[in-house]
């Protein structure tokens, strides 16, 4: 059979992604899943020595490595710089005389480095405490560029000092480090959700997000939203199946139901203990006459764990019956292969439906055209109970349901959260600039006088025969 993919205008791509009727090899378990990934890469060590070079990013880290670059890579430039020479008739003292000018010059280099640490790092703290200040205190922020202001959706540096303060007020204490973290964290996202909440529900009943006592600009709510929709876009794209993957589950879901009865007495009644369940399953192995099942249960053996073994076990199973059910009780392959595409024909639809619901004038918006983009959104996301979208998406990702309140409720929060990235960089690029005029009106100065004091006094502490050379002294 002749698979065709649908592509109008960039609006479907193919991903070899897996759908309620599809059999899922891989289990998942709870914990973090971020960990157990990682556990099952083969350079996980190194993964995790450059996870602690993460503090490294930002502002700060830009700072360290500017400084270690200026601090130990340029005097050597400069003292060793074949491009500086001496004239071609120079005696022997101005040649020399050129390289102890060369070397006291790329001393220098260090010097600044550090003053530039410590009084750089020391002023960007203030810098950042003083402008949350501003943009997050309702009384001076409404006076402010209302893009800006963080009065009604608070920064997380701002509430965690908020946090800190009112922990500090009430005297509780905790067992480590971790725990006080752990509690901050719970204090801030309490706010973070009360908050969005509030933003959302004023934009449900008024079509406009609101800061303060002032409302944000229509465009950018609508540009918002078509962030919004192109989010919710991708999530829909992940479960449409390619053709890789239409032959790839096909192949897969032919190995699973001419084994079914093997796997089904093989996989049942588990032993406990992770040992028991490893031993059973390499006998399993053993035993098997099947090539297919044991390249099965060879792939169950591979993850480390007894959890994610038997995670992978059970769903094993249910596949099969997720498989069986897509067939409408009786297997063949054309029949699973015209169940998928039926499935992707529905999040074919879905798709084109979302990228319809954009706001096309997005210029001319006004809170009109967003209540209808954000009812239509509603809509297109709502999918009715027990149909083919519901096989497909119920259960596995919450961006569409078949509930039409809880649905219109998570739109709007999920709008919500997006003017709050918006927001969030936005003040970071502001924030930045500042810090960049800041610098060049005070921290600039304030470091050359610094380093015109400390530099002369250092070379006379720690190269006092280098220092009177340049002062024509002999020391």
């Amino acid at each position: 059979m002749k698979v065709e993919s649908i592509n109008s205008n960039q609006l479907v791509r193919s991903y070899p992604a897996r759908n309620a009727s599809q059999p899922s090899f891989s289990g998942k378990a709870p914990g973090n899943l971020t960990d157990q990934i990682k556990d099952l890469l083969y350079n996980k060590k190194t993964l995790n020595v450059l996870s602690k070079f993460k503090d490294f990013n930002g502002e700060g880290g830009g700072i360290l490595i500017n400084s270690i670059g200026t601090g130990a890579i340029a005097p050597l430039f400069i003292a060793f710089n074949p491009l500086v020479k001496s004239p071609k008739n120079a005696t022997k003292e101005q040649k020399q005389d050129l390289e102890n000018t060369k070397k006291y010059t790329a001393m220098r280099q260090p010097v600044s480095a550090v003053l530039a640490i410590l009084i750089q790092f020391g002023i960007q703290k203030p810098i950042d405490v003083f402008l949350d200040s501003l943009f997050n205190n309702p009384k001076i922020a409404k006076h402010l560029l209302v893009q800006l202001d963080h009065s009604t959706l608070n920064n997380d540096e701002y509430l965690s000092r908020q946090a800190a303060k009112d922990i500090k007020k009430e005297k509780l204490h905790f067992a480590d480090k971790k725990s006080y973290k752990a509690a901050l964290g719970r204090r801030v996202e309490i706010v973070n959700n009360r908050q969005i909440s509030e933003i959302a529900k004023y934009l449900e009943q008024n079509g406009q997000i609101k800061i303060g006592e002032r409302l944000i600009p229509d465009t950018d709510v609508a540009n918002v939203i078509n962030k919004q929709i192109d989010n919710y876009l991708e999530d829909a794209r992940k479960f449409v199946i390619g053709e890789k993957g239409l032959s790839y589950y096909s192949e897969r879901a032919e190995m699973l139901i001419n084994n079914k009865d093997e796997l089904t007495r093989i996989l049942t009644n588990l032993p406990n203990g992770e040992k028991s369940l490893s031993d059973y399953l390499k006998k399993a192995i053993n035993n098997s006459q099947s090539e297919d099942v044991k390249t099965l249960l060879k792939e169950i053996l591979e993850y480390p764990t007894q959890q994610l073994r038997e995670s992978r076990c059970k769903r094993t199973l249910k596949r099969i019956d997720k498989i069986i059910n897509a067939c409408n009780g009786n297997y063949n392959r054309e029949a699973y292969l015209n169940s998928m595409l039926e499935d992707n024909s529905k999040l074919y639809k879905l798709i084109v439906n979302l990228q319809h619901g954009k706001i096309k004038d997005v210029k001319n918006a006004n809170k009109d055209t967003i209540k209808a983009a954000i009812d239509k959104l509603v809509e297109n996301c709502r999918f009715k109970k027990d149909s083919r979208l519901a096989n497909i998406l119920e259960k596995r990702i919450d961006t569409f349901m078949s509930d039409k309140g809880l649905l219109s409720e998570k739109v709007h929060k999920d709008i919500a959260k997006g003017y709050r990235v918006l927001l969030k960089n936005r003040y970071k690029g502001f924030n930045q600039i500042s810090k960049i005029l800041i610098g060049a009106a005070i921290m600039v100065p304030i470091t050359c006088t610094a380093l015109n004091w400390v530099y002369p006094r250092f070379m006379d502490i720690f190269f006092p025969k280098l220092s009177g050379i340049k002062k024509g002294g002999d020391k």
